[in-house]
């Protein structure tokens, strides 16, 4: 995605106007991948790729490399130390940093609050849980005027009434709880941004339900359209099958709530 690929370049050349723009562009897109940032949150924030010793513009592969050198240099040094195994708490963080930068959307989430944590040491944001910008930074602005109008605003969510009608897939997703209100305007700012793409691509790109689970979602609407199933049934049959793996429509068929002759789309 060119904006991740501008926020991680801008990162790691030090650029903070280019970190700021790129995270709050971001931030508008997929406010479901940065939860609010408080104190107690914000002593938490790590930096993944120092830990690797690697740069944010790095690519999948170099910080798999990485990943698996460091790993495989923590595992000599205490094995030589006579320790096995390692000591437990650096082990899992490194652990937990291979993890995090293999994974798309984790690895975008770690980006957003880490250049959030960045900015703040930079003295660009204040860092109290806001996205206010500091005085220092903001006579800097105007006196290079090479940063115009990018006094970043937290998109607020607007009122019912104001609202389009979401799609029913996203609806369907909310009632079911897979998503909450943050990934609601995740999907609508998408949604606005790239109009030509379907939902139901937006929704897979972003991990929500996999490819199976969004057939059955599929069969669900139409079933619920037909007047076969219930919102309460399709809720008991959705929870089936994320929760033990059982496919929808045999849940249904099970609990004697549909058909045996109904079947789930295919792919």
């Amino acid at each position: 995605m060119i904006l991740c690929a501008a926020l991680r370049q801008s990162w790691a050349n030090c650029d903070s106007g280019g970190v700021l723009v790129s995270v709050r562009q971001l931030y508008e897109l997929f406010p479901d991948l940065m939860p609010t940032i408080t104190q107690e949150t914000a002593a938490r924030i790590g930096d993944y790729y120092q830990l690797l010793s690697v740069t944010p513009d790095r690519t999948n592969q170099q910080i798999v490399a990485s990943y698996m050198r460091r790993a495989r240099k923590k595992l000599i040094e205490n094995r030589k130390k006579g320790k096995a195994p390692p000591d437990k708490d650096e082990y899992w963080r490194l652990l937990d940093a291979g993890f995090v930068l293999r994974m798309a959307r984790l690895r975008l989430s770690h980006d957003l609050m880490g250049a959030y944590q960045w900015l703040v040491s930079e003295g660009v944001i204040k860092g109290d849980g806001t996205w206010d910008l500091t005085d220092a930074f903001k006579k800097e602005q105007q006196s290079t005027q090479t940063l115009q109008k990018i006094e970043p605003i937290v998109p607020e969510p607007k009122p019912a009434d104001e609202k389009p009608k979401l799609p029913r897939i996203i609806e369907l997703l909310q009632i079911t709880q897979i998503i909450g209100p943050e990934e609601v305007r995740a999907m609508e700012a998408q949604m606005a941004l790239a109009p030509e793409v379907s939902v139901e691509r937006l929704v897979l790109d972003s991990g929500y339900v996999t490819r199976q689970e969004m057939n059955s979602m599929k069969l669900a609407e139409m079933l619920l359209d037909e007047g076969k199933i219930n919102i309460a049934q399709f809720q008991v049959a959705m929870y089936d099958e994320r929760s033990s793996g059982i496919r929808m429509a045999e849940s249904l068929q099970a609990r004697g709530w549909l058909a045996v002759d109904i079947t789930p789309p295919s792919n």
